[in-house]
């Protein structure tokens, strides 16, 4: 029975051991699929890019080929800069990038490759600094702006990526209408 357990998690081991590649050991195919240089397989593992430090920079998770899973990039420091979704070779789900305290800076939602839904960024304090709507890769709806203490600074209502209007908001909540000029220079 002890060498049945043993040959058993053996196996397991063995079957859930990743390939891992690093540069050279992957190319890409005509229809785009990334094989493996020498035996001209589709990858099946993950991907790492090293910074010149010899640090793990990204790695990226492939399937058939394609990326499938959870990408990371770091910083050279090591900590968490960025975690990508990846399904069949597109981005699919909630991207997250992070300042190098490990804080969440941006969230955005995709959806076969687009930004889709609503997105939002931080400040280095963690707290809510803006969230905009997304349809097909373009801000469409009202974007709204806060200070670092929570209170609404800013919103600009965008249609299909063009700005339509917005107003700046006082400590008091009173709005004012932005002119043009001051519309163009806050979407830059």
């Amino acid at each position: 029975m002890k060498l049945w357990m043993t040959l058993m998690f053996s196996i397991v081991i063995l079957c859930a051991a990743e390939a891992h590649y690093t540069n050279g050991e992957l190319s890409v195919r005509d229809d785009g699929v990334l094989i493996e240089t020498k035996t001209q397989k589709p990858a099946n593992g993950i991907g790492e890019i090293f910074y010149e430090s010899g640090k793990l920079k990204s790695e990226t998770p492939f399937k058939n080929g394609l990326r499938d899973g959870l990408g990371k990039s770091y910083y050279e420091s090591g900590k968490i800069r960025s975690e990508t979704p990846f399904r069949n070779d597109k981005t699919e789900g909630l991207k997250k990038e992070y300042y190098e305290s490990g804080i969440v800076q941006t969230e955005v939602t995709f959806v076969n490759d687009i930004a889709e839904g609503i997105t939002k960024f931080y400040y280095p304090s963690g707290k809510l600094q803006g969230e905009s709507l997304f349809k097909n890769n373009k801000a469409d709806g009202i974007t709204k702006l806060y200070s670092p203490v929570g209170q609404l600074i800013r919103t600009i209502e965008f249609k299909e990526g063009d700005v339509v209007k917005g107003f700046d908001y006082d400590a008091k909540g009173n709005k004012t209408e932005l002119r043009r000029e001051e519309l163009v220079e806050a979407t830059k």
